[in-house]
């Protein structure tokens, strides 16, 4: 669902005055150092870029009292995409937020400098990081919610569900094991994924196979 301008700053405004509220500095410092960055627009050529990492940091605060930390977690968030997509280095990062931060947002980073890290070891490792692996899911959760108003093919939607169960819900199954304290908050993102999976599985098989209806009647 698109995200107007007038709707996009309410959400950030309503950000800044949560995080000022809870003492979240770090997070705040991360959000107005992102946003400069993130001027573009979405696929559906309505919402602001980062209203992305609004909606991930909108659905971390519904679980914050779920997760080892959550100041920490929203920070990259904020900062996920930087670093893979602008001229921002990680040791900038750790600078102004902390190594706990960066180490996230390095995981975050699949390519950089013209390298990118082969899916099955991108995945591995971000399992092995407690704020790397919630940030990632939500992120899955988020392009999912908004590939129908990005105008995706069917074989690009299809692509990117089967990514999901091939590696963001195995991902969120080993960083659950690994670390137990934040099970539930694993537990909540695989079922948004799942919910919101599964009638686009059921609309892309009904298209790809339209008279399959018929033949059940």
């Amino acid at each position: 669902m698109a995200v107007t301008r007038a709707e996009y700053a309410k959400q950030v405004n309503t950000m800044r005055s949560f995080l000022q509220g809870k003492d979240y500095h770090l997070a705040l410092a991360a959000m107005e150092f992102a946003m400069p960055c993130h001027t573009g627009t979405r696929k559906d050529g309505v919402s602001p870029e980062f209203s992305h990492q609004m909606f991930i940091a909108l659905y971390v605060l519904s679980i914050t009292p779920l997760l080892l930390y959550p100041e920490e977690t929203l920070a990259a968030v904020f900062l996920h995409d930087v670093c893979e997509d602008y001229p921002v280095t990680y040791e900038e990062i750790e600078r102004l937020f902390g190594k706990r931060v960066r180490e996230a947002v390095e995981l975050l980073t699949k390519k950089k400098d013209g390298v990118r890290i082969p899916d099955d070891v991108y995945y591995e490792r971000m399992a092995l990081n407690e704020i790397a692996s919630i940030v990632k899911g939500v992120d899955r959760a988020h392009n999912i919610h908004s590939m129908h108003s990005a105008d995706w093919s069917i074989d690009k939607q299809q692509a990117y569900l089967d990514f999901v169960f091939d590696y963001v819900l195995p991902m969120l199954k080993k960083a659950r094991k690994k670390f137990t304290r934040q099970r539930l908050a694993y537990e909540n993102i695989k079922s948004v994924l799942l919910m919101q999976a599964r009638p686009i599985q059921l609309l892309l098989d009904a298209k790809a196979a339209p008279n399959a209806s018929e033949k059940l009647v």
